[in-house]
């Protein structure tokens, strides 16, 4: 594992990236700023932050964590790199193999694992058990922070996802409430999707992520695992043909190329495009993000359109192995590398955009992500709301994606696999073992 890592950042030391150096080059604040007795510590602390809460319009939710650092460090000079969440894992192998990485990260968590592997993150136990507060996290998103009994990186904000519906559409069609299985999802897809004289169709009964992007996979996933399988094992080895998976194409084929109650470009269509469709009024049901409701989409800020939308659970596969169904979480998560000099520094830093109030502020005037904290989500920002208030409901059985270096690669195996089904190139379990045989070969 730690050779094909190795290898990653050998690649990386290729790139040239312009940054800000690790603060463990100023030695003559290590000392001092390594015990928490030291209350004026002095020196750099360079934070990589994902670049969308530093917008402009976003200020208002950042803004009150900054003034808090500085007035705590006063001496400590606090530099914040904004990067896009599509590049900073990229720079950041990059920069660790020049020796040039910042002190303090904010990844997605699904790229924790990679990192944990180069051996250049710190542990964090000592400072969590001082916090005390882990358990108010989800204990299925807990653990994937979690390496052979040592804790990596406390998460931030973050995302589940939910069914969302149009209550006109469904009050036209004379459908009274949201499905709850596959069988009740593909009825109402059927009495929800209209067509003209012509036979063109003006309302799809289903709007079906099938793109290739990772939010397919995080979509599809649920069901996934409401069926007990997954797209990988414990070990991080590839799982794509077990029945669960199989199943789960089966029926996203079904919608699509069966009953026709899909767009037949679903093979196309990401985030965006579902969105679009729904907010349009084209599809009458979709599956989709928490973030969407209160940015990207704005669901919730439409003012035409927001009476008209509902939120429900995800509905559960037939013969699902769970009573209720999974929602998948994404979700960043901060770090500390281990030749960061200001690391008390740096955990406060972490701290201050964990609580639940920073939560509440990045749903309320940032990026629309939700809080991942118990205690965040009972705010009434999250609750008052009955269009958004199941993406509360869905959190006590909020998954994250497995924890493994090899996530990206079999994810992105899976996708080709449901793109070739959605464009009736292969069938599902044709597609699935292609797709197994090249994650096999590629996960060494």
């Amino acid at each position: 594992m730690k050779k094909s890592i190795a290898l990653v950042l050998t690649a990386a030391m290729m790139l040239t990236v312009t940054t800000a150096g690790c603060s463990n080059k100023n030695s003559s604040s290590s000392a001092a700023s390594s015990s928490s007795s030291d209350s004026s510590p002095s020196g750099t602390l360079t934070v990589w932050d994902w670049s969308d809460v530093y917008k402009s319009e976003y200020r208002k939710a950042i803004d009150p964590v900054l003034e808090k650092f500085k007035k705590n460090y006063p001496n400590v000079t606090l530099t914040t790199e904004a990067i896009a969440n599509d590049d900073i894992r990229t720079k950041l192998l990059t920069a660790l193999a020049a020796n040039n990485g910042p002190d303090v990260a904010y990844i997605d968590g699904q790229n924790l694992a990679e990192f944990v592997t180069t051996g250049t993150l710190t542990p964090l136990d000592s400072y969590v058990e001082k916090w005390g507060q882990a358990s108010d996290y989800p204990e299925n998103i807990w653990k994937t922070v979690q390496f052979d009994g040592k804790v990596y990186g406390i998460p931030g904000d973050g995302d589940v996802r939910t069914l969302i519906y149009r209550k006109d559409l469904f009050e036209k069609a004379g459908i009274s409430n949201p499905p709850k299985t596959w069988s009740e999802l593909e009825d109402a897809a059927k009495k929800l999707t209209q067509r003209d004289s012509s036979g063109n169709t003006t309302v799809w009964g289903f709007a079906l992520n099938g793109g290739d992007s990772e939010h397919t996979t995080m979509r599809s996933l649920p069901w996934i695992w409401d069926l007990g399988g997954d797209i990988m094992d414990e070990s991080g080895k590839p799982t794509l043909t077990n029945d669960a998976v199989v199943k789960t194409l089966e029926f996203m084929n079904k919608l699509v190329n069966v009953d026709k109650v899909a767009p037949p470009n679903s093979y196309m269509n990401t985030k965006k495009e579902v969105a679009k469709l729904i907010n349009g009024g084209q599809a009458a049901m979709a599956i989709v993000g928490s973030w969407e409701w209160n940015s990207d989409a704005s669901f919730l800020k439409n003012e035409n359109l927001k009476d008209k939308f509902a939120s429900a659970p995800i509905p559960l596969p037939d013969g699902a192995t769970v009573t209720n169904s999974y929602t998948a979480a994404g979700y960043g998560t901060w770090v500390i590398f281990e030749k960061c000099a200001l690391k008390d520094a740096a955990w406060s830093w972490i701290d201050y955009c964990t609580t639940s109030e920073h939560m509440v502020d990045i749903f309320q005037y940032g990026t629309g992500n939700l809080g991942l904290r118990k205690s965040a989500v009972k705010d009434p920002v999250f609750t008052s709301n009955d269009a958004f208030k199941s993406f509360v409901d869905v959190m006590p059985y909020a998954r994250a994606r497995s924890n493994s270096q090899y996530y990206d690669l079999i994810s992105s195996q899976y996708r080709a696999a449901v793109q070739k089904v959605l464009m009736k190139k292969a069938t599902p379990a044709q597609a699935l073992a292609d797709a197994q045989k090249a994650a096999e070969s590629q996960a060494k």
